[in-house]
């Protein structure tokens, strides 16, 4: 039975207008002069002549509104838009891989959402099918029409089978106590931090010189003061910033599973949620920063075959934010039924080897150092500390670097910018390998090993830098046994 065919909310012609902001402000100005001139030549207000320029805008998207339709049947879902070139798009519900939904807290009371729609053959720029405001009915029921089809789609076929049967519900909300330690131990308050002194430098340029030096003149004593008191006014600003802003991210994240689906809920301003097939999971990444591993918790992530992730830069799908480090596995495994049950002790790298990632970050930090003592002489050297903090990252890189094989999975960890990042990756996922030796380093018996695993629309690549030559071969030789 087929139902009829069913526009978007009214309201999506705001979406229509927005989303092409740029394309409307860049008419507007290329078409500034000659509206100016017509208006004058005519004798009319050049307000006018941009007023009517807005409405044939609105007409346009208002047209485009009219023109996008979709139509739920018992077999597929069917969008049809264009205006002068039509174009109609056939899902299948078997061939739908995720499903994401967006909802703006102004939109609660009207029941209203956004819907992106992933497919196995879906387009490396983004979802299939977006409906950009839609009433939560018709998710409702396409997700009806979905599960009622319940024969996997060809391409997870291979995958599906190589699963264990999992658990046919777990649920999983985050702690309220544990994502406010998650908040305060977030590195990205550094970032707003220096913003902050950047913006308070641009204001101090703006502000009369002649008010500068009478507020110099009479606090003259008390400058330091003052001036500590702003830097940790910004400190303190710039803390509260990045604390609210991933509370309000993460507020009451939800993870659930109901047979071979994940799905993932969260935010306080816009809940977004991503339902995803577990067999579109490639490999997990187990994350900390340096303050994260002294508070032994950890962010679990996984890397997904789809671009329905963490925001919109990012296909990483968020599945724990934060977790005790030593609950990680026993409260993943549940949800990802191949994730391992606990922490393995991993290979690491000989003590001879840190040289090799000290040098390395070194030598970069001198490309800014350099050009500061040359440039600036003296104080020039206030940016020597540079160097030392690239040592240290340098060090922390090669320290936190690691391998093993385990049962059929290859765990790989290595350390960025004082983040360490663990992977567990299932044999069948991994893409390709690569074994990179340079000449040097044929004579020290090092080598680099470097792993692809398909992340998102592309690859996500994985590289393990100067372990022993002879790991890198026994690595190689388990991937090439299928």
């Amino acid at each position: 039975m087929t139902s009829n065919q069913q526009h978007l909310n009214p309201l999506s012609i705001i979406y229509f207008i927005f989303r092409h902001s740029w394309d409307t402000l860049l008419l507007l100005i290329i078409g500034s002069g000659p509206i100016t001139r017509w208006s004058t030549a005519i004798g009319i207000a050049p307000l006018l002549g941009f007023s009517v320029l807005v409405l044939l805008i609105i007409l346009w998207h208002t047209v485009r509104y009219l023109c996008f339709t979709f139509e739920i049947d018992s077999d597929m879902l069917t969008i049809n838009s264009g205006i002068f070139v039509k174009r109609h798009t056939h899902i299948p519900y078997t061939r739908i891989q995720t499903i994401q939904h967006t909802q703006w807290f102004f939109l609660v009371p009207f029941h209203l959402e956004k819907l992106q729609i992933e497919t196995a053959g879906h387009d490396e720029h983004g979802p299939e099918a977006v409906l950009p405001l839609v009433n939560e009915r018709v998710r409702a029921e396409i997700e009806r029409q979905r599960t009622g089809n319940a024969e996997p789609a060809p391409a997870a076929e291979h995958l599906t089978e190589q699963l264990k049967p999992i658990p046919e519900h777990a649920d999983y909300e985050i702690n309220p106590h544990e994502l406010n330690i998650f908040a305060l131990t977030s590195l990205g308050v550094f970032p707003i931090i220096g913003a902050g002194f950047a913006v308070y430098g641009k204001i101090q340029e703006a502000i009369p010189q002649k008010l500068i030096d009478s507020l110099t003149a009479k606090l003259i004593h008390q400058s330091a003061i003052i001036l500590g008191a702003i830097g940790l006014l910004i400190v303190i600003i710039s803390i509260a910033g990045s604390y609210l802003t991933i509370v309000q991210k993460y507020y009451r994240f939800r993870l659930n599973s109901t047979n071979d689906q994940l799905k993932t809920e969260q935010g306080l301003f816009q809940r977004n949620s991503v339902t995803i097939p577990i067999a579109r999971i490639q490999a997990l990444r187990i994350k900390q920063n340096v303050i994260r591993q002294w508070c032994h918790i950890s962010t679990v992530q996984a890397l997904a075959a789809s671009s329905a992730g963490d925001d919109e830069k990012s296909n990483d799908l968020m599945i724990l934010p934060v977790v005790k480090t030593d609950r990680v596995f026993d409260t993943l495994h549940p949800f990802v039924n191949w994730a391992p049950t606990h922490f393995s002790q991993l290979d690491h790298l000989a003590k001879r080897a840190y040289w090799y990632f000290i040098r390395n970050a070194t030598l970069i930090s001198l490309v800014i150092v350099l050009p500061c003592l040359y440039l600036f002489k003296l104080w020039g050297l206030l940016s020597l500390p540079v160097v030392v903090i690239a040592a240290l990252m340098g060090w922390y890189s090669a320290a936190n670097t690691g391998w093993k094989i385990v049962n059929d999975q290859l765990i790989l960890q290595d350390g960025h910018f004082f983040t360490r990042s663990q992977y567990v990756i299932p044999h069948k996922n991994i893409q390709s390998f690569l074994f990179v030796q340079s000449i040097w380093m044929t004579h020290t018996k090092l080598a680099h090993i470097r792993v692809n695993v398909r992340h998102g629309n592309g690859n996500q690549l994985i590289e393990i830098r100067y372990l022993p030559e002879a790991v890198g071969q026994q690595i190689f030789e388990w991937l090439k046994i299928r």
